[in-house]
């Protein structure tokens, strides 16, 4: 999960900060969410999925697997 999520970012041209600041969560939580060590929650998901575009395949791709 992490590194795709780190390449969606990096792809779609956003920081940590901005992606923090969608979630309403700060940027240390975030890039801890984006390493793995916190889990997204259904709504982070759900936030995503609409900020990045994300097919439902692509959710699965990167949050479950």
């Amino acid at each position: 999960m992490t590194k795709e999520l780190k390449i969606l970012r990096i792809k779609h041209d956003v920081t940590q900060e901005v992606v923090a600041e969608k979630l309403g969560v700060e940027k240390t939580t975030y890039c801890r969410k984006e390493k793995g060590k916190i889990a997204f929650s259904l709504q982070d998901v759900k936030i995503l999925k609409e900020f990045y575009n994300l097919t439902p395949e692509e959710v699965v791709q990167i949050f479950l697997t």
